[in-house]
């Protein structure tokens, strides 16, 4: 989004205040001039100069048409002109200036240089980097122009380029700031977020009123988590420039993610007061609204803001990202479209995902990738061509691409920090390897069976996982012959020497589809409580299938609308005859049970239990488990328990695409919708499995 990202650097960005005394010192000089010759050229261009740093472009460009009338051969009085009109807006008229100044000397380096500032502002830097070269070709120690050309790169994305351009400036001008600036803004965009504090830092050691250092150091602290900090250099910045709205949209931006939204519309609030025509704030509007839930006010902040800007890229991305909100997928890919062509990095990857939703993978897949060659620093782009790649079995690029999970804050907004190094594959000679779980129950019953392959290797599997898992960790093999130990996740861990992300592992490993490692089930429970279970929930005579359910997932994950259901949605099932039919459920949709039909009967077997241990004794005397996309289909999975998963449409990555297995369990069936939202036809094809159970 437009409000994430820092304020691209110009020439003298930062100059927050004028030295007014100065000013007023020079201003007499050039007055005194003029009271003797009112048309002195000299003095009346000093005095334009002179009310454009005291910030009165009218002024100043009074001052230089008098120059130019005056002296209309003086290529710096036409230079003063055109800097004039620039400040005015007054684009084709400054244009013109530059180009007659240009028309005198034709290699002037200061013209060449203005006219290359105003077509970076006119969004041409393509045709800047030529002016500015041409103005270096005169003059390489030129520091303004080495600067104006590492813009003009950096509106192209070319920031390795635009790097080394603020590197000679620096070469030139050692501790400018405004080099130092620009040199962290394209270290940020190539992914150095260290070098790029540093840089910022330099600037504002120069320079500690320069507010846009503030405020793009902000915005990298935020990226990073360091939310106490990005408030207080954000701040500090609107402090120093009360009037920069970028300040301020980021501090709304910043108070968005923590979740204070009273705080992040005032912020807003106040933006739109210092210009209610911007852009770029009516789209940081529709962003908040939407994040917000509010879809008719998202859509109302839209509308203004294409009112005031058909072409603005940004708008039209957003546009996308609410049609595809309202599932409203092929309307939505048209607007990524043409968010695209003018120049939007983000539409591509988020194109990719409407597509995904459509059904066109192969062609989501173009998009990702796409996102992530245009943009190859984005976290978000490399993550969802992850993503697709691992959906389309594609494992070989997809476990390094996702990895990039780490840097994309959506996943992990606070990631965890070690001191210890990051295993990543070598030979370990009894080092105590970390391996912590980072996501849900799910993704830590799926990805333990990788410690295994850890002690293969000569470790020792330090297994740090969420309280609900931890008993059912010591049923992992490698924990019971003693290879292994657990922790639990939120407390100190014991002495390690190395860490690794329990999601990480197949990455390190190079795991494919056709190596999945399966040793046979994996996690179980003690044969006591098994027994405790079965007779705890017995079934009502000999003969009688007992099936277990599940419908509902972790309500906090963000795409459980789609992959849970209700539990009146399975009541077709609940009629077939010779089951004995035991909630697996956990959580609020439990309580669920207590609006079953008169007709039907069902177990409450897992509302009250404490952890998963539990479960796994009630899952282990059933003959088939039948749930959604939850804890409980890995559970069953990992146990070797026969297991019906159902899917939605576009499921989670991990299920693949349009198979009805997954090398992940051998014992599941996956059962997807034809259709989004079809749960009645997974219903119907659940039914017709059990009239051939157990030889299906």
């Amino acid at each position: 989004m437009i409000i994430d990202a820092p304020e691209i650097p110009a020439r003298g960005k930062g100059s927050d205040g004028p030295l007014t005394i100065r000013l007023v010192e020079v201003a007499e000089h050039y007055q005194r001039t003029l009271e003797r010759d009112p048309r002195q050229p000299d003095a009346l261009v000093g005095m334009s100069l002179v009310a454009l740093a005291s910030r009165q472009p009218d002024a100043a460009i009074r001052m230089a048409e008098a120059a130019v009338t005056a002296a209309p051969t003086m290529g710096a009085a036409w230079i003063t002109l055109g800097q004039a009109l620039k400040t005015a807006s007054r684009v084709e008229e400054a244009e013109g200036a530059y180009e007659e100044a240009i028309r005198l000397d034709g290699m002037d380096p200061l013209a060449r240089m203005g006219l290359g500032e105003l077509k970076v502002a006119t969004e041409r830097p393509e045709d800047a980097i030529k002016e500015f070269e041409l103005a270096l070709r005169r003059q390489p120690g030129l520091v303004a122009a080495h600067l104006g050309r590492g813009h003009a790169l950096a509106c192209l994305g070319r920031y390795a380029e635009a790097l080394a351009g603020y590197e000679q400036a620096l070469a030139l001008s050692p501790r400018l700031a405004e080099a130092e600036f620009a040199a962290g803004f394209a270290l940020a965009r190539l992914g150095k977020p260290t070098e790029a504090e540093t840089r910022y830092r330099r600037a504002l050691a120069e320079r500690p009123d320069f507010a846009a250092a503030w405020m793009n150091l902000g915005c990298l602290l935020r990226e990073q988590g360091r939310e106490m900090y990005a408030e207080a250099a954000l701040k500090r910045a609107v402090e120093l420039r009360p009037d920069m709205i970028a300040g301020w949209v980021n501090l709304a931006l910043l108070e968005r993610e923590r979740h204070r939204p009273a705080e992040a519309e005032a912020h807003l609030r106040t933006a739109f007061a210092l210009n209610p025509d911007q852009v770029e704030t009516l789209v940081a509007w529709v962003q908040f609204r939407a994040a917000e839930g509010d879809l008719a006010g998202a859509w109302g902040w839209l509308r203004w803001a294409l009112a005031r800007n058909a072409r603005n890229d940004e708008a039209l991305n957003m546009e996308g990202i609410l049609l595809h909100t309202e599932r409203r997928f092929a309307e939505a890919v048209e607007a990524f479209e043409r968010a695209e062509a003018l120049g939007n990095r983000p539409a591509a990857s988020n194109r990719g995902n409407s597509l995904l939703d459509l059904g066109r993978a192969r062609e989501a897949l173009q998009a990702h990738e796409t996102a992530a060659k245009r943009d190859p620093n984005n976290a978000g782009a490399r993550y969802n061509l992850s993503l697709t790649q691992l959906r389309l079995g594609e494992w070989t690029r997809g476990w390094p691409g996702y990895e990039a999970r780490w840097s994309f804050r959506e996943v992990h907004r606070n990631p965890r920090k070690f001191d210890q190094a990051r295993w990543q594959g070598e030979a370990l000679e009894g080092r105590r390897v970390l391996l912590h779980a980072e996501q849900g129950l799910g993704d830590t019953i799926q990805f333990c069976r990788f410690a295994t392959l850890v002690a293969a290797r000569g470790g020792v599997p330090v297994l740090q996982v969420q309280e609900p898992v931890a008993r059912l960790m010591g049923t992992l093999p490698v924990v019971v012959s003693g290879q292994a130990e657990i922790a639990a996740l939120g407390a100190t861990p014991p002495d390690f020497d190395l860490e690794c992300p329990l999601m990480s592992l197949p990455a390190v490993f190079g795991t494919t589809v056709e190596t999945v490692p399966w040793p046979g089930p994996y996690l179980g429970a003690e044969a006591s409580a098994v027994e405790q279970k079965r007779a705890l929930f017995p079934g009502d005579e000999s003969g009688r299938l007992r099936v277990g359910l599940a419908w509902a997932g972790n309500p906090r994950y963000k795409a459980d609308r789609l992959r849970s259901t209700k539990l009146e949605t399975l009541f077709p099932l609940l009629h077939v005859p010779g089951v004995t039919w035991i909630s697996l459920q956990k959580g609020d949709a439990a309580e669920q049970l207590a609006h079953l039909p008169e007709d039907v009967s069902v177990w409450d077997g897992s509302s009250k239990e404490k952890d998963l241990a539990e479960t796994a004794a009630l899952v282990a005397t059933m003959d088939l488990v039948i749930t959604t996309d939850t804890c409980i289909a890995h559970l069953a999975g990992a146990m070797g328990k026969r297991v019906w998963i159902m899917l939605p449409l576009l499921a989670d990555w991990r299920w693949m695409q349009e198979t009805e297995t997954t090398p992940w369990y051998p014992t599941a069936r996956l059962i997807r919708q034809k259709a989004p939202g079809d749960w009645k036809g997974v219903m119907e094809r659940v039914i017709e499995g059990l009239g051939s159970f157990p030889t299906e």
